[in-house]
């Protein structure tokens, strides 16, 4: 077995084994996780920090088909702040299934690539998308 094809394996069982405990877990839960997930992109991307400002005072919906789930990212003052719930309406929202959504944050997958496969489905403000999406391809 080649080592790329070994790790697509493993990959997919990484995010098979994850998806079911992802299905029980409480929103609260589920948005500890995912803030812990983002800083450690903070951290280790300093630049994207900084960069945030070109999205500042914007909200992200994440939406996880394969699981049923679903998180918020609000954007203010270069910092990320992750909530289950929000009164106000995204001004971007990105649905896919979680290794799509993760690889996406993680800078591993190319948004334009996982959106033009259809794996990705993005709407809301074009400008505000497109922004995300350049600091996201950035990641990578």
């Amino acid at each position: 077995m080649e080592k790329e094809e070994l790790k697509k394996k493993l990959k997919e069982g990484l995010y098979k084994s994850v998806s079911l405990p992802l299905k029980a877990m409480p929103l609260w839960m589920e948005a500890i996780g995912v803030g812990v997930f983002i800083s450690h992109i903070l951290e280790n991307n300093p630049r994207f920090r900084q960069r945030l400002i070109e999205v500042d005072d914007k909200v992200f919906l994440f939406e996880a088909k394969d699981v049923g789930k679903k998180f918020y990212i609000v954007i203010k003052d270069r910092d990320i702040k992750v909530h289950p719930h929000s009164a106000r309406t995204p001004d971007v929202t990105m649905s896919g299934n979680v290794s799509v959504l993760m690889d996406v944050l993680l800078g591993k997958e190319d948004p334009d690539t996982v959106f033009f496969s259809r794996k990705l489905e993005i709407t809301g403000d074009t400008a505000t998308a497109i922004h995300f999406k350049n600091l996201l391809a950035a990641l990578g």
